[in-house]
């Protein structure tokens, strides 16, 4: 067994992450098979005083120290070591690091279950190594911004503001992931070449591809290059198209992709890059320094939030994401109420080849925008700003005067307003989670949300139709029928893991950990602002009793099993036809018990 951690060290971090993840997910009964018991049942328990998990595994007893929690799941870690029974022997050992406690997951069955673990394992270790590269970082640009006197106001152009926050949220984890930190396929150097956390700017790379191969929607950037640009003979042109490469991937896999397909002998590779990028919080969307307004989604085969989450860009979700925005576009033209709260990006561009993955892009045009605006990701609200607050914090000095309180009530308002009404009156749940949700703010001026990649959300078709009959051709073109339920259920499941526990209730999470308000506060002014969108709503004749239901009575609520599903089971024991779309009903209702 390993030397105990140090508290607070990146591993004792990531342990922490971890098994709180095990015990949100209930992995292997770890919540709805196990018991809660005192030291005195415990072999070997120290001396102080505890409650303890007692977790039956395949191969032993895990006794898990824990405390009660209070978002989330009922029980969390003590982060005091664990206490490992082997089933075949009555000696014990302590267990405090993430290698330790994925052996003691390891069950006797061989195969898939076993590789599984294994490659979980490893990319632990990577999330660890790209923890303590980042927050080498951070501190050296946090020390930097402070010696400079750096404020986001400073920052006069939107696309400039956009990529700071972008970086602030860089650096803060997926809150229910607990490796989220690690970009597999990433090393340290492809880390700082790539990371949104390192600001780089670098070049594209170009394949040309014959025309005949290629699909290609909408008008592409002005910034575009031409076959000279990128060193390639101009005749080219007649009978080819250009195809951006992310360096990372043009490096390392594309030649083993080329050579698995037949395309890959009838394509070139441009000996020039060009065209200088800057990556944002997604690592593989670029914004284009020629037209800061212009994003650029290329594949990439890195690994985030799990192994089956390799980041490459299917043809499906270019059609997909223009389908939904044409949706999106329509109801706000003909929804006063949403007009005045909602805008969406512009999904129409891209190009494929073939079916591939791997050789495509997706181009996004933001709005336009004034120079006294600031688009902000929701992923950044909670993160560290270089004075020390968060970044929520630091927008209330600007928008409100210093008072958080009121800020933090127009964003809640704002967020349920918009996805309250596009659910149950439109019948269209959003996966517009933390990096796709953005706040377009202006002091003085009324916030309102502008949402980008929009093409994994759940439609009812019964009561999107019913009340907008022009939406049933853009349904019928949809991709990936996935997105199409026929009940409530999807609905429920998508708003409560992404809107409610996600982007609001991680926001003031966040919040109550700095103070001045507790917990409690929050989720009372958070309840208040449900109930008054519900009351709106009910009196447009909407129906609002399945959010009255899930919320204000439920006891629990839906929770997003991330880890199961992305890393540790395979979808024939999930059954899960979306790994990103994996839940369970374990989450103590915060809402129903705020006074």
């Amino acid at each position: 067994m390993q030397q105990s951690l140090i508290a607070d060290s990146p591993a004792h971090y990531l342990t922490r992450r971890l098994i709180d993840a095990l015990i949100r997910e209930d992995v292997a009964g770890c919540q709805s098979q196990s018991e809660v018991v005192d030291a005195s049942s415990v072999p070997g328990a120290p001396a102080w005083p505890a409650e303890w998990l007692h977790w039956a595994l395949d191969r032993g007893t895990l006794w898990v120290p824990v405390a009660p929690a209070r978002f989330m799941q009922r029980w969390q870690w003590s982060g005091q070591p664990m206490i490992w029974q082997p089933a075949t022997a009555a000696e014990t050992a302590t267990v405090d690091h993430y290698e330790q406690l994925l052996a003691c997951l390891e069950s006797d069955e061989t195969g898939e279950s076993r590789e599984l673990l294994a490659t979980y394992l490893a990319e632990c270790r990577t999330a660890e190594a790209h923890h303590i590269s980042c927050q080498e970082e951070r501190d050296r640009w946090f020390a930097e911004a402070r010696q400079q006197g750096l404020h986001w106001r400073d920052l006069t152009a939107v696309p400039d503001r956009l990529l700071y926050f972008d970086r602030l949220a860089a650096f803060l984890d997926h809150p229910f992931y607990p490796s989220a930190r690690a970009k597999s396929g990433f090393d340290d150097e492809a880390l700082a070449a790539y990371g949104p956390e390192f600001a780089p700017r670098f070049q594209l790379r170009w394949l040309a591809v014959p025309r005949s191969e290629v699909t290609e929607r909408g008008r592409l950037p002005d910034a575009w290059p031409s076959f000279s640009d990128v060193g390639l003979n101009q005749q080219l042109a007649d009978n080819h198209r250009l195809i951006p490469v992310h360096p990372h991937l043009w490096d390392t896999a594309l030649d083993r992709f080329l050579a698995e397909t037949p395309l890959g002998s009838q394509v070139l590779r441009a000996p020039d890059p060009y065209l200088w990028v800057h990556p944002t919080l997604s690592v593989r969307t670029l914004v284009l320094d020629a037209e800061p307004q212009v994003h650029v989604k290329v594949p990439l085969t890195i690994r985030t939030l799990g192994n089956r989450n390799i980041r490459t860009v299917k043809p499906s979700t270019l059609y997909d994401g223009h389908s939904i925005q044409r949706l999106l576009q329509d109801i706000i033209d003909n929804d006063q109420t949403l007009s005045e709260l909602l805008a969406v990006t512009d999904e129409s561009t891209g190009m494929h080849a073939g079916d591939l993955p791997w050789l495509g892009c997706i181009v996004r045009r933001l709005p336009t925008l004034s120079s006294q605006q600031a688009v902000v990701p929701v992923a950044s609200l909670a993160a560290d700003s270089p004075d020390g607050r968060c970044v929520a914090q630091t927008l209330a000095d600007v928008l409100t005067g210093g008072d958080l309180w009121t800020w933090v009530r127009h964003y809640l308002a704002l967020t349920l307003r918009v996805h309250l009404r596009l659910w149950l009156e439109y019948g269209i749940a959003l996966e517009s989670n933390q990096q796709n949700s953005m706040l377009v703010l202006e002091p003085g001026q009324r916030p309102y949300l502008l949402l980008k990649d929009n093409d994994a959300p759940r439609i009812w078709p019964a009561r999107l139709c019913q009340r907008l009959p022009s939406a049933t051709p853009l349904l019928e073109q949809l991709k990936d029928r996935r997105i199409l339920v026929d009940d409530e259920t999807p609905l429920v499941q998508m708003f409560t893991t992404i809107t409610l526990q996600l982007n609001l209730a991680v926001v003031l999470e966040g919040l109550a950990d700095r103070g001045p308000h507790l917990v409690t506060e929050w989720y009372r002014l958070l309840r208040q602002e449900l109930i008054a969108a519900l009351d709106q709503l009910d009196a447009d004749g909407v129906d609002t009793a399945p959010a009255r239901q899930a919320f204000l009575h439920d006891d629990r609520l839906f929770t997003k099993y991330l880890l199961r599903a992305g890393s540790l089971e395979s979808k024939d024991r999930t059954g899960a036809a979306d790994i990103n779309k994996f839940y369970g009903k374990t989450a103590p209702n915060f809402l129903r018990l705020a006074p």
